[in-house]
């Protein structure tokens, strides 16, 4: 077993973030330096690889989101001259597809190897991991072995949709219930099956992904969808806008979230709809497109088409991937949010006792909250201002 400062339980794209982070500070030489250990439960990095954004959708970021964190100099500048890379720099403020993304973060996590040869360890499934009585933490597999000791963990183990729990909180049978992921993966025989025999889908989650699964029904099986029987349930529309100027010439529905970002000017920056799934909303709202239907979650309309469906397609969010702490007594340390709650310096926060003391989380599983309580989901977040928290405190604990 080894023991290094810092150890990330898994390699997906917001993982990568640590190392992008400390290459564009100047501080990867010291961080690698002082040991970095990444750990996988992906048999290996070709199996990781088909994990990494494997949807037939656009994201709803342009092309220079995901690559705003990279030095252009540095060690990862690499990255960027790849087919994906010279995409994305192409499109930097265009929509560009996920699997393109998905590509250009294999790209980066091959570089990521060769920065740390034999820093990567695959069919590593952590299923808890022990506080030292040093104050260290030890990660620990399905069988009890101890994997890595380090002064300090990053949680970057994604998010998982919870179709159970969604199922039961709107008396949903299980076997009417399907994942976005599976939908947005490709995996259509579910929707063929309902939309060609004349039944009714319902979307619930008025995000980008679920006008995203309503646009690609719409554009697979356009002609077996007749008006009312493809439905998309939302908690409020939010639309992304350059402006607020440009916000006001918008329909009075699109209008009632509009949150501006003191960086940009940009409104509804890191939620609001973008390309495809923003154009599809606006012509629903217009009339122009009328085999697809929006309620108002809640509303007596809403709940009957959600009982009457005979598929629905859960699209609202992830809960993160949790790990099992315990403290060095071996009890369980109990945290806030369901296992995903940081505070605005990405440590992981208890119950009561503020934060726990060297574990801090990054990614879709662990994101920051914004001004307005909303949580900063996208690459350039994960790489940029969240994971330079988070190599700022690592790197702290190697002075000290």
């Amino acid at each position: 077993m080894s023991r290094v400062l810092c150890q990330v339980i898994g390699c997906g794209p917001a993982a990568l973030g640590l190392l992008v982070a400390a290459d564009r500070t100047g501080e990867l030489p010291r961080l690698l330096g002082q040991g970095v250990r990444y750990l996988d439960r992906a048999p290996n990095a070709r199996a990781l690889g088909r994990l990494r954004f494997p949807f037939l959708i656009d994201a709803n970021s342009v092309g220079g989101d995901f690559i705003a964190a990279l030095r252009p100099d540095g060690y990862f500048a690499r990255a960027l001259e790849g087919r994906a890379g010279r995409t994305l720099r192409e499109h930097h403020d265009q929509p560009v597809p996920l699997a393109l993304v998905g590509e250009f973060m294999n790209d980066l996590s091959r570089v990521a190897e060769d920065a740390i040869p034999g820093g990567f360890k695959y069919g590593a499934d952590v299923h808890r991991l022990h506080r030292n009585p040093d104050g260290s933490w030890t990660s620990v597999d399905r069988f009890g072995s101890a994997l890595v000791t380090s002064e300090r963990v990053v949680l970057a183990t994604g998010g998982r949709e919870d179709t159970a729990a969604i199922s039961a909180r709107y008396g949903i049978p299980e076997g009417r219930l399907v994942g976005s992921a599976q939908l947005l993966s490709g995996r259509f025989a579910e929707a063929a099956r309902v939309l060609q025999g004349g039944g009714n889908i319902a979307i619930l989650g008025g995000s980008h992904s679920g006008f995203a699964a309503a646009e690609l029904l719409l554009n697979r099986y356009g002609e077996a969808i007749t008006p009312g029987s493809l439905s998309l349930i939302h908690r409020g529309l939010a639309l992304a806008h350059e402006s607020l100027a440009e916000a006001q010439s918008m329909p009075e529905e699109a209008l009632r979230h509009l949150e501006v970002c003191q960086e940009s000017g940009m409104v509804n920056r890191f939620h609001g709809l973008r390309a495809g799934p923003r154009e599809l909303c606006l012509r629903t709202l217009r009339g122009d497109e009328q085999r697809l239907s929006l309620y108002q979650s809640g509303s007596v309309t809403a709940q009957r088409v959600l009982a009457e469906a005979d598929l629905v397609i859960h699209c609202v969010g992830y809960r993160p991937r949790g790990v099992p702490l315990y403290d060095e007594w071996g009890d369980p340390i109990s945290v806030r949010g369901a296992s995903g709650a940081v505070d605005d310096r990405c440590r992981l926060v208890q119950d009561e006792l503020g934060a726990v003391p060297g574990v801090f989380g990054l990614g879709l599983g662990y994101a920051r909250l914004d001004a307005w309580g909303r949580r900063r989901v996208g690459i350039n977040a994960f790489h940029g201002e969240d994971a330079g928290q988070v190599v700022s405190e690592v790197l702290a604990t190697a002075a000290a």
